[in-house]
């Protein structure tokens, strides 16, 4: 009975936070976050009164179905991002997402290196922290730019192609973290060609999987008179993609993702990739999406903004420095926008969202943050400060990105 009333505080914490966020034009994850915040402090604090919050944090049923929200929202991710449309605006957004990957990434790494206490797990720890940073929300910037109409101008398209590439690139470095961990340290010149040679054939044999045989694989399925047999089949790709992802050295949350981006209304059948598409998206953003991300903020320690003040300052400019300069000086050298518009870019893309707290929650559970901590405070608060930046960034990124857009005309 524990774990099921665990479960029903964090689903209606994680709904009512996040239609409060929506309400104050935030997206919900940022509510469903602080709900878990919330919920984790209460259950500290208010333990004598409310005995069934003790614990709340270690529940069984909140971690699977949180670990189980991973897996949808990667697998609903894929299925938004249609392949076709990322190669449509790519080559205009390629520089912008490598540059916005690479600048933060390095200063993320900079920061860690000299602020982490040294040890073996040191440059593991500082690759994480730059990983972290170099992932852009599509959500954040799409929102402000659909109240623009500017989703569809060139410079909308720029964000959210660049976004998209971002977050493919981030789950490709979460896959490197993956390995690296396995090894016990930065990889040789050797380690890191296996390693790229691994990533190139996952997404290699998972493109070949997908481009040649979707359409064939789907008709086949389209003949089988069975109550949830596309839901049942897409599921079954992710676990094997995701499967194979893991025998490679990789992570598993890579197969959903490919899975989801090859169930195209073209192979499937439009009226099939709706009636799927409906139900994924009801589960996810209903169910399980909400309580991964309220299970992210139980984790969080709100002391950190007391703790590490300086700390999570520098995080938050790099996080919007970083992305500002990486993404907005490509935009206005290589795409030709003009510093107004290129800066409109650069802001666009420094909100952070869901792959980025996905990578956070990955690396804690996977041990990261607590390697080799031995009471520094940095190490000791920098999961909360992670957390805490993608918040902080989602909440004024929108503000920002108002203000640089303010020109054009609604």
């Amino acid at each position: 009975m524990e774990s099921g009333i665990h479960l029903l505080v964090m689903l209606v914490a994680a709904w009512v936070f996040g239609h409060v966020a929506e309400a104050i034009k935030l997206p919900a994850s940022v509510g469903q976050v602080l709900a878990g915040v919330v919920v984790s402090v209460a259950g500290s604090h208010l333990s004598q009164y409310a005995p069934l919050l003790d614990g709340i944090s270690s529940s069984p049923s909140v971690k699977g179905v949180g670990e189980a929200g991973i897996f949808f929202l990667l697998l609903y991710a894929g299925i938004e991002m249609q392949p076709r449309e990322i190669a449509k605006n790519g080559g205009e957004a390629i520089a912008v997402a490598i540059g916005g990957v690479t600048v933060p990434l390095l200063l993320g790494f900079v920061l860690a290196w000299y602020t982490l206490p040294a040890s073996e797990a040191h440059a593991i720890q500082s690759f994480v922290v730059g990983v972290a940073l170099s992932i852009s929300a599509i959500a954040v910037a799409a929102k402000v730019f659909l109240d623009f109409n500017l989703l569809h101008h060139s410079i909308g398209r720029v964000v959210i192609t660049a976004a998209v590439i971002d977050d493919i690139i981030g789950l490709v470095l979460l896959g490197a973290v993956t390995s690296v961990v396995a090894t016990g340290g930065l990889p040789d010149a050797f380690a890191i060609f296996i390693m790229l040679a691994q990533v190139a054939l996952f997404f290699g044999v998972t493109w070949i999987l997908g481009h040649r045989f979707s359409k064939p694989f789907w008709s086949a399925i389209h003949k089988v008179h069975m109550p949830g047999i596309r839901l049942m089949a897409l599921l079954s790709i992710a676990i094997v993609y995701g499967l194979f992802a893991e025998f490679l050295g990789l992570h598993f949350i890579l197969g959903p993702f490919m899975a989801g981006l090859y169930f195209e209304p073209e192979s499937v059948g439009h009226q099939a990739y709706k009636s799927t598409d409906r139900t994924v998206n009801n589960l996810t953003k209903g169910i399980l999406g909400p309580v991964f991300f309220a299970s992210i903020g139980l984790m969080v320690d709100p002391g950190a903004l007391l703790a590490v003040p300086g700390f999570l300052l520098i995080l938050v400019i790099i996080a919007i420095v970083g992305k500002l300069v990486g993404c907005g000086v490509p935009a206005y050298l290589i795409n030709g926008h003009d510093l107004r518009n290129a800066g409109a870019i650069g802001i666009g893309m420094s909100g952070r969202g869901g792959i980025e707290l996905l990578v956070i929650s990955i690396a804690f559970q996977a041990g990261f943050f607590s390697m080799a901590n031995d009471g520094n405070l940095v190490l000791e608060n920098l999961y909360s400060a992670l957390v805490l930046t993608s918040i902080i960034t989602t909440a004024i990124i929108p503000v920002l990105l108002r203000l640089a857009l303010s020109h054009h005309k609604k």
